[in-house]
């Protein structure tokens, strides 16, 4: 079948330049508009912006799409904690308008002073500065938006007119929204955003994702719904899940999931009588899958007419020190790294394995430590420690030549 494109206008003929031209800077956008029925009003905007027409002509500022009791709907559910994507699929808005609309609404209502607007409903400069201020200080859009009661476009619009004039006069440009703080609704670079997709492509989960890039969890998601759909009309999936994204039974084999030896060491640890939390660190296990792992066979021992064994407490003995040490083998950030050498080495060598690398780490930091710290250190670094309160500044004690003939108590007067 014949791909449909879409028709191209016509280009402008000389009769409608001359038109544009003459009725333009007289009667602005809504005359060229009635003289101009052929073409549209971002076509006529595009035209006289090359052309370099000016029109004195103030159109009126844009109304706010959500009004009336849809408006009141939206801010509603905007207070009972609701998404805007969920609140506009509600009010059958765009998600856009819904924004812009509650948070102009709430401006007010918030105990902010909106923007000064004149008779065309457009800003003021002394609104204008308070947003450049605002700008400038690193506030997010939708802090802008609630504070001074203006649409995300006017503060996108203001922000790159700021930075172009800042960037003319050789000044440095404006920080980023939220002073570079990865919140959620932030627009990410393209770096973050395929570091996201491939962590995902590795198998890993939203949560470990968030935590691994440093983005948010509503971004992250967004980025894997994004992915889902792209695999998917691929004919792909992600690993472990089906075409719509859904975790399938298989992912639990994943490299990133509990190894079936870490789960039957983990209900011997239970049987013998072992508490859960530490026989679940001893093993590389968290601790929500631990006793998730023990409630099952607590069931399925229960199904059988046993009970699992009460742990055993051994109190402050040096077994349980012995026992605590045990448990705190494994450092912080190093489980899935655990797994994955379980599943592929089993669970004795593995940890002889991971405790050689941490052991080789730890040795190398040593050194470097001591390289650093031994360094003869420039003028500017030694106040940087200043600064940073490592060091003190403190008064060089000059020895002078002693008289042995002239002594204090046993001290040489060059001493004093």
């Amino acid at each position: 079948m014949k791909r449909r494109t879409a028709t191209k206008a016509p280009p402008w003929t000389n009769q409608e330049l001359a038109i544009l031209a003459d009725i333009y800077p007289r009667e602005g956008m809504a005359g060229a508009a009635d003289a101009l029925p052929d073409r549209g009003q971002h076509a006529i905007e595009q035209k006289a912006h090359k052309l370099g027409l000016r029109s004195p002509v103030v159109n009126e500022a844009p109304k706010l799409v959500l009004q009336g009791e849809r408006l009141e709907r939206a801010i509603a559910l905007y207070e009972q904690g609701m998404a805007f994507t969920a609140i506009a699929r509600d009010v059958r808005c765009t998600p856009t308008a819904t924004t812009n609309a509650i948070l102009i609404a709430l401006c007010p209502r918030r105990g902010y002073r909106p923007g000064e607007r004149d008779a065309s409903g457009r800003l003021t400069e002394e609104t204008k500065e308070r947003l450049r201020y605002m700008l400038k200080k690193g506030l997010k859009a939708v802090d802008i938006q609630l504070r001074l009661g203006i649409s995300a476009a006017r503060v996108a619009e203001e922000r790159r007119r700021y930075n172009v004039d800042l960037a003319s006069r050789d000044k440095a440009l404006l920080p980023p929204p939220g002073a570079g703080e990865q919140y959620s609704g932030v627009r990410l670079p393209k770096a973050t955003r395929r570091a996201v997709e491939e962590a995902f492509l590795k198998g890993f989960g939203t949560t470990i994702v968030s935590r691994m890039t440093r983005v948010s969890k509503p971004s992250v998601k967004n980025i894997r719904r994004a992915l889902v759909a792209r695999l998917a009309r691929k004919g792909e999936a992600l690993p472990g899940c089906d075409r719509s994204g859904k975790r399938l039974g298989a992912a639990k084999y994943s490299p990133h999931h509990i190894p079936e030896a870490s789960i039957a060491g983990l209900r011997t640890r239970l049987i013998a009588g072992e508490p859960v939390a530490h026989a679940a660190k001893a093993i590389g296990i968290g601790s929500c899958g631990a006793y998730k792992i023990r409630d099952a066979l607590r069931a399925e021992l229960a199904a059988e007419g046993r009970t699992l064994p009460a742990p055993i407490r051994l109190g402050r003995t040096a077994a349980q020190r012995a026992r605590a040490a045990e448990a705190n083998w494994l450092p912080n950030g190093r489980m899935q790294e655990f797994r994955q050498l379980v599943h592929v080495h089993g669970q004795d060598e593995a940890k002889c394995i991971l405790i050689e690398r941490i052991a080789q780490e730890q040795h190398a930091e040593a050194i470097a430590h001591a390289i650093e710290r031994t360094r003869p250190k420039s003028f500017e670094e030694q106040l940087a420690r200043i600064a940073r309160g490592e060091v003190t500044i403190s008064e060089k004690l000059i020895m002078r030549r002693p008289d042995p003939a002239m002594t204090l108590g046993g001290i040489a007067t060059g001493a004093l």
